[in-house]
Parts: structure tokens; C-alpha cells; sequence
């Protein structure tokens, strides 16, 4: 980070650019947030981005809009307004408006100033474009931090609360409630799809016939150890019930994205789980996916549908090809 801010200072000719012109863009801040709020309402109702903000969230909004305009016109920089960026991000992220969303408003903001200098000479325009870029990155740089933290202290009060299984250290299906219904609201304003998966061994009571209850815990927390080298950190990873897991991945393009990870997960599931130093258990995995919101269910139903797509290739294992298969309505 402190790296790029450095590399995002002004220039002496930037900052004298910003100066000479700032008073004549400040004027354009009723136009430009009145432009903006057009816009805004006309999401509302569209099932983008903006969708799920209710009046009050999108009154707030706009006052955030129109106080960064002029901030980003300030002739300093000033750590007061480097932490409200980072109260911005996290304030977005509570509204559930991801990354990109950030990236959506600085658009916004760019358009604008191309705009107003349109008719510069090149002389001109070049330096008060460069300092308004600046500006720009140096917000969504603070903005997309306050956004992280957001997340991370999310994740920390999640660990330390009733929602983490105490066996694999995961989190249980209570957590799956809370945080899947967030996570499509992403999805429907990203534009990108999300999967769901559930998956759990095909013969795990017989393990834990034949070789006790603690045989069947070292399974499941190796288990859990190779699901979590295998996947995204901001992918999602519960422990729902006895061998019954539930992943929720975010920002798939489509389902060539999922197969390579399939696959990878296919040669990990293939290597034996260790019971003691000389006593090994393998066992073959099924699993069901779901795609939303090429599947328009709800949370409930994408873990409903993901769990008979599970059961259907659990029905056929003794001639299946892969281990998982995708739903189909």
C-alpha cells in the first residue's frame, strides 16, 4: 500500500492543474450528483447493484457521492479523509456492494472530469487528468482496504462464535444461513455467477462402524485440510452435518471454470486418509452443484437442489465417470 501511495503523489504540475481548475469543477457538483441519483434510482429496480438499498441506504449514498466529489478536489489530501474512504469500504460492504461497485463509481467520477476537459488542449488536460486518476486510485486503494477489513473482522467474529464446528474448526450450517443469502445479493449485482456444492463420502457410517467414531474425526479433519489447500480463501467451506459439507464459490464465469477444480479435488479425494501409522481408508466422494442464477432458487433451495444433484450421482456410483454432477431443474 505505502507503495502505491507514493507512487500516487502529484506532481508539482498536477497539483497546480487541480488548483486552476478545481473552482470551475466544484461548480458541476449539483449537475454531476443529480446525474448521478438519475442513475442510481433507475438501479433500484433493474435487480442490479443497487437493488437490495432502501431508501434511506440510497440517501446515504448520495451524500457520500457528493461529498467525494469535492473531496477529490481538495487542495490536500489529509488523513481525515483517507478514513472515511476506509469507513466508505466498509460501509459498502455491509450494504453488501462489492469490489466492484468501487470501481463503478470512480467510472462514474472519470467520466465526468474526461468530460469537463474535453475542449483542453492537450498541454492542458494532461496534468488535470493525472491528478484526478490520482485521486481516484488513491481512493478505491483506501476504499478496497476498509472493504477487506470489513471481511476479515466478519470472518474473526464468525470464529469466535457458536457458528464454527468445533471438530473441523469450519463453519456450521448456521454460519451457511447467515452468509449465503449475502453472497447471492453479490452475485445478482456483479453480474457473475456463484456455486453451490454439497458433497460427503459414500460409505462414512461404515467407517465409523468398523473402525470407532475417533477413525471417522481424523477423516473428517484431513478431509477438511485438503477442501481448504483446494480452494479459494474467499471461497466458503461448512461443515453442515456429520459427513455432509456445503462450498459456496464466488465470481464464476461459468461451469469451465469449476471442472479444473473439480478435477484437482477428484486426485486429492483419491489418496488414502490415514486411520493410524499403518492403517489407511479410502473411499470414493459424491457431490452435487448448482449454479445461481442460472438456478433462480433462493439460499435454501440452491443447498436443496446442490444436495439431489449429489444424491443422484451417489445412486449411480458403481458406473459414474466423475464424482459430481451439475443440477438440472
Amino acid at each position: 500500500m505505502e507503495t502505491l501511495l507514493d507512487f500516487l503523489q502529484l506532481s508539482a504540475d498536477e497539483t497546480r492543474a487541480l488548483r486552476e481548475h478545481a473552482p470551475a469543477l466544484l461548480a458541476r457538483t449539483d449537475a454531476a450528483c443529480a446525474a448521478f441519483e438519475t442513475q442510481a434510482r433507475a438501479l433500484l429496480g433493474r435487480g442490479e447493484m443497487l437493488e437490495a438499498l432502501g431508501e434511506d441506504a440510497l440517501a446515504q449514498l448520495l451524500e457520500l457521492h457528493a461529498a467525494h466529489y469535492r473531496e477529490l478536489l481538495a487542495p490536500h489530501y489529509t488523513p481525515e479523509l483517507q478514513q472515511r474512504m476506509l469507513e466508505t469500504g466498509k460501509l459498502f460492504h455491509a450494504w453488501g456492494l462489492g469490489p466492484l461497485w468501487i470501481m463503478t463509481m470512480s467510472s462514474g467520477f472519470a467520466a465526468d472530469f474526461e468530460l469537463f476537459a474535453a475542449g483542453m488542449s492537450l498541454q492542458q488536460r494532461r496534468p488535470l487528468m493525472g491528478a484526478l486518476y490520482k485521486r481516484l486510485r488513491r481512493d478505491e486503494a483506501w476504499q478496497l482496504e476498509g472493504y477487506r477489513e470489513a471481511g476479515d473482522g466478519l470472518r474473526q467474529r464468525l470464529e469466535q462464535s457458536p457458528l464454527r464446528d468445533g471438530l473441523t474448526g469450519l463453519l456450521n450450517r448456521a454460519a451457511l444461513d447467515e452468509m449465503l443469502p449475502p453472497a447471492l445479493e453479490r452475485s445478482r449485482r456483479s453480474g457473475q455467477r456463484l456455486a453451490v456444492a454439497v458433497l460427503d463420502f459414500d460409505a462414512f457410517e461404515e467407517l465409523n462402524a468398523a473402525h470407532g467414531r475417533a477413525a471417522g474425526d481424523a477423516v473428517l479433519r484431513q478431509f477438511t485440510q485438503r477442501l481448504q489447500r483446494a480452494l479459494r480463501k474467499t471461497d466458503l467451506v461448512v461443515r453442515s452435518d456429520g459427513d455432509e459439507f456445503v462450498l459456496v464459490l464466488e465470481g464464476i464465469q461459468g461451469m469451465h471454470n469449476i471442472a479444473p477444480l473439480l478435477e484437482r479435488l477428484q486426485l486429492d479425494f483419491d489418496v488414502p486418509y490415514a486411520l493410524s501409522d499403518a492403517l489407511f481408508w479410502q473411499c470414493p466422494i459424491s457431490m452435487g452443484v448448482t449454479l445461481f442464477p442460472d438456478d433462480p432458487g433462493e439460499a435454501a433451495d440452491l443447498v436443496l437442489h446442490a444436495k439431489c444433484a449429489m444424491q443422484q450421482v451417489k445412486a449411480t456410483k458403481s458406473q459414474r465417470e466423475f464424482f459430481w454432477a451439475f443440477y438440472r431443474a
